[in-house]
């Protein structure tokens, strides 16, 4: 009896035991929370995350695309899109670097003290959502991320979301003024540096409103002494990717030229090729890798099927290599009368006309692939293959940069009336000087076989120097021209330098019809592209998405 009254005893003292502890919940099931699992994020962590994602995702196949809009590249060049082709860029975006960048700018702004974090956040939420407007219009922006307050995020009108970038920029600006206890960790662009971030914001204004078409805004921003701009290559707003394989932190360009074992990139245009090399432009051997050597013979099926434009009598570029007209073009004589080195070399120049409609042979080993710049593959000493991961692939996406600043300056002058204090043929050669100069520093550190001494190149083809290249192309543009003549001039050169960054040269066609001098696409079922579609994930789910015809209906600065 004795003992079954200690046993109620010891089990009473146990449960009473049980609800006296006052030092821990044991019922808080919140204590076993996996460290490798956070539910917070700290501002350093979410602010590399929404740099090296959004970056990644920008550089990757929405860059590609207006290339390809732009016939640098074969990527949709026949403008046809779905509702599927940006799905999953769409989602990604939003679920997770423009959700990164939300978080530190709710955290920043309740915590009060960390004006610094909030200021970069939002400098790189006004950049990707300008992105963002420029390609899809309208999108959910003030209505974004408030999932407690309905499951429909509205589409926000697309001038009111440029109206609040341009705050958004001068909100950071003033506080980047402010002091802080709190040092920026976690940058992956400027390390921290809050003079980079002011110039950073503030070319970022100058580039909203040149889109604008607002040149009183644009002669306010540069004639305030205070206001500075990105205007030498050190003070680049660029994303520098890494080399790593496992996971992949490598330049979009790269991994698509040269980590999948063959070429996996799509066409280069042949007229861009063609016109580097007829102009002897010193950067076609950091920007295109070259395969092969050999000339197919079109008198074998096989090779046949594989030659460019074979399937088709209304190319203009087709194989460059017995192609009469192009070697004409870029050597000076028929293909019968090249040597043996010409040949050899114009063969691997091998890519598409624009939207090509033949059907896509197994010549991955054959076409031209990315180079040193800005993918940092290889430079184009020798033809080999591209796979194997013989490059380093921790190259650069260009976003704003100082040549894109005095492009910017350019156009402005021309065709908006600003004075910038500067000759057209002055901005023009700081634009092509400062381009040249980050070709280089790119390329050389990617291949050490890069060099940026011209005469001892070992090519067919003999290359201008490239302070003497600046220097023609300066003293062609046509100052006593009007303003079309200007432009085209102009932008056909930024044609040439935003190799790399669509977004800038399909902007600046949007806003200007500028260059006009691009070959028409062979075969194009849908128009040129004003926008690109909205996801068919958000035309299910979203009631609110807008309906628009991407060929038809025009961006809100798009004022034709």
């Amino acid at each position: 009896m004795k003992n079954i009254k200690k046993k109620v005893v010891a089990s009473a003292m146990s449960f009473i035991m049980l609800f006296s502890v006052t030092s821990c919940d044991i019922f808080d099931l919140d204590v076993n929370q996996d460290p490798n699992n956070p539910t917070a994020a700290s501002a350093d962590l979410l602010l590399a995350n929404a740099q090296l994602n959004g970056i990644a995702t920008f550089a990757g196949g929405l860059n590609n695309a207006t290339m390809g809009f732009m016939a640098i590249n074969t990527s949709f060049d026949n403008f046809n899109m779905t509702n599927g082709s940006w799905n999953g860029t769409w989602n990604y975006l939003y679920s997770n670097p423009l959700a990164d960048l939300e978080q530190i700018i709710v955290d920043a702004e309740e915590a009060g003290n960390n004006p610094h974090y909030l200021g970069v956040a939002q400098v790189l939420k006004a950049y990707y959502f300008s992105i963002m407007v420029d390609m899809w219009g309208r999108v959910p922006y003030f209505t974004a991320f408030k999932g407690s307050e309905g499951k429909e995020p509205g589409y926000d009108d697309d001038a009111a979301i440029y109206a609040d970038l341009i705050s958004l920029c001068d909100k950071a600006l003033a506080n980047f003024e402010l002091t802080s206890a709190v040092t920026v960790t976690g940058d992956l662009i400027h390390n921290g540096s809050l003079p980079q971030w002011r110039r950073t914001a503030n070319t970022l204004k100058l580039k909203l409103f040149l889109n604008l078409g607002d040149g009183g805004a644009i002669q306010a921003l540069i004639d305030d002494a205070d206001v500075q701009l990105i205007d030498r290559s050190s003070r680049d707003f660029q994303f520098k990717f890494g080399s790593l394989q496992n996971p992949d932190d490598r330049h979009p360009m790269y991994q698509a030229g040269y980590a999948g074992g063959e070429a996996a990139y799509s066409y280069f245009g042949h007229q861009l090729m063609v016109e580097m090399l007829e102009n002897r432009d010193p950067r076609v051997p950091f920007y295109f890798k070259r395969q092969t050597t050999d000339v197919l013979d079109i008198a074998d099926p096989t090779d046949k099927q594989t030659i460019p434009c074979s399937q088709r009598t209304d190319c203009s570029y087709g194989y460059l290599v017995t192609n009469p007209a192009m070697t004409n073009r870029i050597y000076e004589v028929d293909p019968g009368s090249m040597t043996a080195e010409q040949t050899e070399y114009l063969a691997g120049f091998f890519g598409r006309d624009r939207a090509d409609p033949s059907g896509i042979p197994n010549d991955n080993p054959l076409r031209t692939i990315p180079g040193a710049y800005p993918g940092a593959g290889l430079w184009d000493d020798e033809a080999e293959t591209g796979g194997g991961n013989k490059g380093r692939g921790d190259g650069i996406f260009p976003m704003i940069t100082s040549w894109m600043t005095y492009f910017y300056l350019l156009e402005a002058q021309v065709s908006l009336g600003v004075n910038t204090g500067m000759s057209d043929a002055e901005l023009l050669e700081e634009a092509l000087s400062a381009q040249m100069a980050k070709v280089i520093s790119v390329g050389t550190a990617a291949d050490p076989a890069a060099s940026d001494d011209v005469t001892t190149w070992d090519f067919p083809i003999t290359y201008t120097d490239f302070d003497v290249f600046v220097e023609d192309i300066v003293d062609a543009y046509p100052s006593g021209g009007n303003e079309a003549q200007k432009l085209q001039y102009a932008l056909k050169q930024a044609w040439f330098a935003n190799f790399g960054n669509g977004f800038e040269i399909y902007n600046a066609y949007r806003r200007t019809g500028f260059p006009s001098t691009l070959q028409a696409p062979l075969q194009a079922p849908r128009g040129f592209p004003l926008r690109i579609p909205y996801a068919q994930s958000e035309l299910n789910l979203n009631s609110s998405t807008p309906t628009v015809v991407y060929d038809v209906d025009r961006v809100f600065w798009d004022v034709d």
